[in-house]
C-alpha cells in the first residue's frame, strides 16, 4: 500500500483542534504535508462526531492522508488497511469497522473522511492513560494499562507507517481480508443499528460491510456502532 508519505512530510505540532481538519486545511492550501502528529488534540472526534478523550502527551493523535488514493472507488478500504496496520503495530485486535481493541475494551479507533476526493484517515490511540473518567471506564484501556510500559507516539507513528507499506493494494476487500482476520475480533460482538435494533456479529463481507445476525436472520450492515 503507498505510503502518505510517498506524497508529502510528517508534520508535528504541539497542540491542535483536531488533526483531520488541520491537515485538510494543509492539503487545501498545498503545504506539502501529507501526515500531522500532534502532541495534544483540543477538539478530536471519532465517528459520528463523538468527542475523543484526551490528555496532553497521553494519547497518539495522527493524521494521514493518502494522496496515492484520490477518488478511490472503496475509500473505506483505506481506512480499514490503516486499521489493520495499526492493529499489527500496537498488537491489539481489530473490530469492524475501525475499532482497536485489548482485553475487550477500545484502546483507539480509525476516522475515514474523504476531503476534495482524498482519503484522510485519522488514528487516535490511548498510550499513557492510568484512568479514565467514569463514563468510559468501563470500556476504555491505554496500552500502558494493558502492558505496564509508557510509550512515544512519534516510534508508534513511525511503526504504524511502516506497516502500511507492508499492506496490499488496497484495491478490493479480497485483498486485505487475510490480514484483517489475523487481528479480527468482529463474530460475536453486539452491534446497535440504526433503527435501534441489535445485531451479532458473523464476519465481513466481500466488500467490508457487516455480516450480522438480526433476531436470527442473516443480513448485511453499512453502518452501527459496536457496543462492547
Amino acid at each position: 500500500m503507498r505510503s502518505p508519505l510517498a506524497d508529502g512530510q510528517l508534520e508535528i505540532v504541539e497542540s491542535v483542534d483536531s488533526t483531520q481538519d488541520a491537515l485538510a486545511q494543509r492539503l487545501r492550501t498545498n503545504a506539502g504535508i501529507s501526515a500531522l502528529l500532534a502532541e495534544h488534540q483540543t477538539a478530536g472526534r471519532g465517528r459520528h462526531r463523538r468527542p475523543w478523550v484526551n490528555e496532553p502527551g497521553q494519547s497518539l493523535s495522527l493524521s494521514l492522508a493518502f494522496l496515492g488514493y484520490r477518488d478511490h472507488p472503496r475509500p473505506w478500504l483505506i481506512g480499514m488497511g490503516v486499521a489493520a496496520a495499526v492493529a499489527a503495530a500496537i498488537h491489539s485486535r481489530l473490530q469492524w469497522p475501525n475499532d482497536l481493541i485489548l482485553d475487550a475494551k477500545k484502546v483507539g479507533g480509525i476516522l475515514t473522511e474523504i476531503v476534495d476526493g482524498v482519503p484522510i484517515v485519522g488514528i487516535g490511540l490511548n498510550l499513557n492513560q492510568t484512568e479514565f473518567p467514569p463514563e468510559i471506564r468501563d470500556r476504555a484501556i491505554s496500552l500502558r494499562m494493558h502492558r505496564n510500559s509508557t510509550y512515544d507516539a512519534k516510534r508508534i507513528t513511525e511503526l504504524i507507517l511502516e506497516r502500511i507499506e507492508l499492506l496490499p493494494e488496497p484495491e478490493s476487500w479480497d485483498a486485505l481480508h487475510s490480514i484483517w482476520a489475523l487481528f479480527d475480533a468482529t463474530p460475536g460482538k453486539t452491534y446497535l443499528l440504526d433503527d435501534g435494533s441489535k445485531a451479532i456479529g458473523i464476519g465481513i463481507g466481500p466488500e467490508g460491510e457487516l455480516v450480522a445476525s438480526v433476531d436470527g436472520e442473516t443480513t448485511t450492515v453499512l453502518a452501527a456502532d459496536a457496543l462492547l
